[in-house]
């Protein structure tokens, strides 16, 4: 409906024009012997050139609403919504079940009321510790096989996929003797592996906490891209695996004196392939992301640059990869001779980030600054994994209005609905929220010591 109204509003003035244009042209065939031959051919072809320009006009409004209809038709078709959750002795939730109608949720109330877990519970659906990095172990145990569910937790969603609902559940499954336990998804009563999950849910997320991927060390902004990366390439995390098996048997080999020169051989250019398709890939996929984080739609929100330093990206801009695998395994090599040990290869890649058209590296930023790398990089990553999977990711902000003015915020907001993403959102100052200006695609719910209530007025 809202193209369509767009479409009238923008063609006002163009429909005024045509009709001036034809009354022009009209009077002046018919006033010839009045005003002149040559007076009338002047007016007819000014009449001509405005009725030429109006139209045109015309046509391009004709092509953006086309154009806006379809898309909002395709955003229809892809939707990928959570439209309800059953919490079972959860965190801080000993039981709860809320529906959602709206294509997006806000949640608001006080510090610790429990806001991020009920977030950390839609992270759940994907494989994984979610967006709290939480380990089995910090939650209690449920037992999908038997009939026991006293003290169990799981989760429960109804997830909507374009013109399809699931019903999943996740939750922990130990065995008899709680010696060995495992995370497990139920999708429509049957049982799903990890991999098969990842495929049917997408997923995103800001917190907080993930402020120390800008401030903290190399190896966390190594490991956030890595997981990004994994997500749209499972191949990635496999590499990484094989190559810290491969590195940790060399270590042990070179520290006891033991394997011969030929099998440091093999194992030295397995690792130099490995270690090049790594570092590749990661270009590759920063590319990418640089082109959304550059150039931001949003006027608040300054661009963002990314972009990997170190011995082998510098030895990759003048040489193809297969020489790089070979260099690289001979430098392996004379390390091994020299009995040297220093950090080499993906490991000791940098990532670097600029802010802003100044180009302000990200260890000179403010906060605020530095959060709005940050927010870029979530938001291109959500932008790569709408065109990669069928469906957008859900995406999730817990406190993103943290560090952020206004203005930044409703920013944040605008380029997180271009995501066609349904977006969940908390914060404890509910102002900010009712100042967006979306109120009727958002759903607005209070949380107060893990009891959450839909507010009768905002």
């Amino acid at each position: 409906m809202k193209p369509f109204k767009d479409f009238v509003q923008n063609t006002k003035d163009d429909t005024v024009y045509i009709l001036v244009s034809i009354i022009i042209i009209t009077i002046s065939s018919l006033c010839k012997s009045v005003i002149g031959n040559k007076l009338s051919r002047i007016i007819i072809l000014l009449g001509v050139f405005l009725l030429g320009y109006s139209l045109t006009l015309y046509l391009k409004h004709i092509k953006s609403f086309h154009f806006k209809f379809l898309r909002n038709l395709i955003k229809l078709n892809k939707q990928h919504s959570i439209l309800k959750i059953k919490l079972q002795n959860f965190r801080s939730y000993k039981e709860i079940e809320l529906d959602f109608t709206s294509d997006h949720v806000v949640l608001y109330g006080p510090n610790g009321s429990g806001k991020t877990n009920f977030l950390e519970a839609i992270s759940l659906l994907l494989p994984g510790r979610g967006l709290r990095s939480s380990k089995k172990e910090h939650f209690p145990l449920i037992e999908f096989s038997t009939k026991k569910q006293n003290n169990d937790w799981a989760i429960h969603y109804i997830l909507k996929r374009g013109n399809k609902t699931n019903e999943i559940s996740t939750g922990i499954k130990t065995s008899i003797n709680n010696i060995n336990s495992s995370r497990i998804y139920k999708v429509d009563g049957s049982i799903l592996k990890s991999k098969e999950m990842s495929q049917l849910v997408s997923l995103n997320w800001l917190t907080p906490t993930m402020h120390n991927i800008i401030t903290g060390s190399e190896t966390l902004r190594r490991n956030f891209f890595d997981r990004m990366i994994s997500a749209l390439d499972p191949h990635h995390k496999t590499r990484i695996n094989k190559l810290e098996k491969l590195s940790r048997e060399r270590m042990k080999l070179i520290e006891k004196n033991l394997g011969d020169e030929s099998w440091f051989s093999i194992l030295e250019k397995e690792i130099s392939q490995l270690s090049i398709a790594i570092i590749v890939e990661r270009q590759n996929f920063t590319s990418k992301l640089d082109f959304f984080t550059a150039n931001p739609k949003s006027s608040f929100l300054n661009s963002v640059r990314i972009s990997w330093s170190g011995i082998i990206e510098e030895w990759l801009q003048n040489k193809p990869a297969i020489d790089v695998e070979e260099k690289m395994a001979n430098h392996l090599k004379n390390l091994r001779l020299e009995r040297r040990f220093s950090s080499f290869g993906p490991s000791s890649s940098v990532l670097k980030m600029w802010y802003g058209s100044s180009h302000i590296s990200s260890e000179f930023c403010s906060t605020g600054q530095q959060k709005s790398i940050l927010v870029s990089i979530v938001l291109a990553y959500s932008k790569l994994l709408t065109e990669k999977k069928e469906f957008p990711p859900i995406l999730l902000l817990d406190e993103a209005s943290a560090h952020l003015d206004e203005d930044h915020f409703k920013a944040l907001f605008n380029e997180s609905l271009e995501t066609s993403s349904q977006i969940w959102m908390t914060g404890t100052d509910k102002n900010i929220f009712k100042r967006l200006g979306y109120s009727e695609k958002i759903q607005y719910f209070v949380i107060n010591d893990s009891n959450i209530t839909q507010p009768v007025d905002l």
